[in-house]
C-alpha cells in the first residue's frame, strides 16, 4: 500500500512553494476576477509562506498533525480572497486527514474533496473559472 509520511507531505509543501515563488508573476498575470488586479499569485504565496514558516521547524511523524500545523499557518497568512480561499481547501484537506500517522491515496483524494467542498462554502457566490474551478478539476 502506498502511503504519503509526514516527510513526504512537508516536501510537497515545500516544492508546492517554490514552485509558486518561481511562477508568481505568471499567476499575477492570470487574475482577471473579479478585477485584474494582479495581486492573487502574491496573495497566494504568502499564505502558502505562513504554511511553511509552521512546519519548516515542526518535529512529528504524524501527517495529520503536520496538516494540522500547515492549515493553521495558511490561514494566519492568508491574503486576499485568494489567500483566504486557498487556506479554507487546506483546512478541509487537514480537518479530513486530522490523526492519521500516513495517508493513503483514497484518503487523500477524498481530503481534497473535503477541501473543495470547504473552499467553495467559503464564497458566498462561486464562480466558475476561479481557484475554485481548479481546486474541484484537480
Amino acid at each position: 500500500m502506498n502511503l504519503l509520511t509526514h516527510q513526504e507531505l512537508k516536501n510537497m509543501f515545500l516544492a508546492g512553494a517554490k514552485t509558486l515563488y518561481e511562477n508568481v508573476d505568471i499567476i499575477n498575470d492570470l487574475n482577471v476576477f473579479p478585477v485584474p488586479d494582479g495581486d492573487t499569485g502574491n496573495n497566494m504565496l504568502k499564505t502558502v509562506e505562513g504554511g511553511v514558516n509552521k512546519i519548516k521547524n515542526y518535529e512529528t511523524d504524524s501527517a495529520g498533525d503536520l496538516l494540522i500545523e500547515f492549515s493553521k499557518g495558511t490561514m494566519l497568512g492568508a491574503r486576499g480572497n485568494s489567500g483566504v480561499i486557498l487556506s479554507q481547501f487546506i483546512k478541509g484537506i487537514a480537518t479530513s486527514l486530522k490523526g492519521l500517522q500516513a495517508v493513503t491515496v483514497s484518503e487523500f483524494i477524498n481530503a481534497l474533496k473535503n477541501g473543495v467542498e470547504l473552499a467553495y462554502n467559503a464564497v458566498e457566490t462561486p464562480v466558475e473559472g476561479t481557484i475554485l474551478t481548479v481546486f474541484k478539476d484537480s
